[in-house]
């Protein structure tokens, strides 16, 4: 059997320490959903 999948949603996470927070949780297999507010540069 497999385990479950996890979905995160984290706010402002384009950058800074939300950025951080994304890439450790999808690191760990997670799906992520982030949100930004005005860098879409960052973003993507």
């Amino acid at each position: 059997m497999s385990s479950p999948s996890k979905i995160a949603i984290v706010t402002g996470g384009s950058r800074g320490l939300g950025r951080d927070m994304v890439i450790n949780l999808a690191k760990k297999g997670n799906n992520i959903i982030f949100t930004y507010h005005s860098n879409k540069v960052e973003a993507d």
